[in-house]
């Protein structure tokens, strides 16, 4: 089945003919200019582009859910193609090394207490492929931890609980024995106050992040929320690693700027290496939680090291989805991305992007 044009494949051309015209060399140029006449330096450093890859396949949708083995080709090749790697063991090698703690962070909402939710729950086959890419990179079964907060979504998702033996791991923060760090917290009284979890004004960090995991794989899931605007990279990460997050649940607070400042911690931000999005359903309204009416086959899954950017690319394909359907732009809702790319974690400038597409 052809997926729908979204706003990404938009941006992309406007990147693609601004790159061939020569116009992003002129900015560049009037920039060192500016510089220039402000007498502090004759001469601009060139960032490199950020690399994100999107993956998609005619093959995927041959029946009514998508072909697994095709999803874990996409994942794949979405990975050589970031890393610049000659194939899938090295691109692994690039990212995690054989003695690390790798800890998959999955998003299941959309599957609590609700069996069809799954479609818009993190992929266990996507997640698989990754862990068999750890495998060859070095990395050991138990040295990888599936994850999330609440165990009972875990588990509605489809995937399989184990803490212990020579298997991968899953369990959540509230799984026995795990917890949050008492040591390790964000604290704010930029909230809610009658929503916080026993008056409390600080949120814990997960024991999997602060005292278990070496190395961060983010694996969210493409849909909307009816909060931020989207549920993407960000606040998968950031609101799945603590707790007493309901405080920031409201307008016009839209969960910002705490996402962006639990996101920032050293105990994410200094071992996240990749973002991989599961973009083979998404939403356009109705979220987090699964909306059979407003999903759709987006089919696609995207790579990159920078959340921000994955983010935004989300918010503009989600934006022209819901103009489609005569909705109203969710962009204003989604301030979080802005403090995010303030707060140094990544760009939303998608001329700052090299933007990259891979067929299976």
């Amino acid at each position: 089945m052809k997926t729908e044009t979204t706003a990404y494949f938009s941006s992309r051309r406007r990147f693609l003919k601004r790159a061939a015209a020569g116009s992003i060399g002129t900015s560049l140029s009037l920039a060192s200019t500016s510089v220039a006449q402000m007498g502090l330096s004759d001469e601009i450093e060139e960032q490199p582009l950020v690399p994100v890859v999107e993956a998609t396949s005619d093959k995927l949708w041959a029946g009514s859910d998508p072909n697994s083995e095709v999803i874990g080709e996409m994942v794949d090749k979405a990975l050589v193609k970031l890393t610049l790697a000659n194939d899938i063991k090295s691109a692994w090698k690039s990212l995690v090394l054989p003695n690390d703690i790798v800890a998959i962070k999955v998003n299941p909402l959309a599957a609590a207490g609700e069996p069809l939710g799954r479609k818009l729950a993190t992929n266990p086959v996507i997640v698989q492929r990754i862990v068999d890419g750890l495998y060859e990179a070095g990395v050991l079964a138990n040295q990888v931890i599936v994850w999330d907060r609440f165990q009972r979504h875990l588990v509605d998702a489809g995937f399989n609980i184990n803490a212990g033996g020579k298997d991968v791991q899953c369990f959540a923060t509230d799984s026995s024995g795990i917890g949050y760090d008492q040591e390790v917290f964000y604290e704010t009284e930029e909230d809610i106050f009658n929503r916080r979890e026993k008056g409390l004004l600080k949120s814990f960090y997960s024991r999997i992040i602060t005292q278990m995991a070496t190395v961060i794989i983010n694996v969210p899931v493409f849909k909307h929320n009816g909060i931020t605007g989207l549920s993407g990279c960000l606040k998968n990460l950031a609101f799945g690693s603590v707790n007493n997050t309901s405080r920031f649940h409201s307008n016009p607070l839209n969960c910002d700027p705490a996402i962006s400042e639990i996101f920032a911690h050293t105990v994410i931000k200094n071992k996240l290496v990749l973002n991989v999005v599961d973009g083979l359903y998404a939403s356009y309204n109705g979220g987090p939680v699964y909306d059979p009416n407003s999903v759709w086959k987006a089919g696609r899954i995207m790579a990159s090291a920078d959340p921000v950017i994955l983010d935004q690319i989300m918010l503009e394909s989600l934006d022209e989805k819901r103009r489609t359907k005569n909705l109203e732009p969710v962009r204003s809702l989604a301030k979080y991305i802005r403090s995010a790319e303030r707060a140094e974690l990544g760009t939303s400038d998608l001329d700052k992007a090299d933007l990259q597409e891979v067929k299976v």
